[in-house]
């Protein structure tokens, strides 16, 4: 986005909220936002008024929240990545999360074999866990971990480095994993 569509915007909310946008302000919701397209600043920022009761400029953190969803939002997606990787990818194969921190809840549960076998009476309570984990792991920032299959770990274990087979590639950010 240039910083033009950014303060066109942020001009409108000036005379809307009768407040005066200072450059230091327009600076940092900038940096905030400019790696968003000026269409989709603008659409959130406007939902964004449609639902603030504040007589104030809306913060960052409340136009963020319409353009990426909140915390319990991205952690309900990513367990449905999960469990949609459950059925692609199954117990004997390794999938690769684009989201490093599913594969960190996964083997905070216990890893991918053990989330493949769960029980079908005991899906809500791993999937409470696995939001919760989400969630913190989202706030504490994680490194990227392994996820390994059956096979894979049948044939490292008996040292058949050669059958082991690369990840099944699971998210949104698939085409981009591939070219790395």
């Amino acid at each position: 986005m240039k910083k033009n569509d950014l303060l066109s915007v942020m001009n409108a909310f000036g005379e809307l909220y009768d407040k005066k946008i200072s450059e230091g302000i327009l600076g940092i919701y900038y940096d905030i936002f400019k790696d968003y397209s000026a269409y989709e600043f603008k659409t959130a920022a406007y939902k964004v008024i449609k639902s603030h009761v504040y007589n104030s400029i809306p913060k960052p953190g409340s136009i963020l929240e319409y353009l990426e969803g909140t915390s319990d939002d991205k952690a309900l997606i990513a367990w449905m990545l999960a469990q949609e990787a459950i059925a692609k990818v199954g117990y004997y194969d390794s999938p690769k999360f684009d989201d490093p921190i599913i594969s960190n809840c996964i083997v905070e549960l216990g890893g991918w074999q053990w989330f493949c076998s769960v029980k079908t009476t005991e899906i809500p309570f791993v999937e409470r866990r696995f939001l919760d984990l989400y969630r913190l792991f989202m706030k504490r920032g994680c490194k990227s971990v392994e996820l390994v299959g059956f096979h894979n770990a049948g044939n490292r274990l008996k040292g058949y480095k050669e059958k082991v087979k690369p990840p099944v590639l699971i998210g949104d950010n698939k085409l981009k994993e591939l070219k790395r």
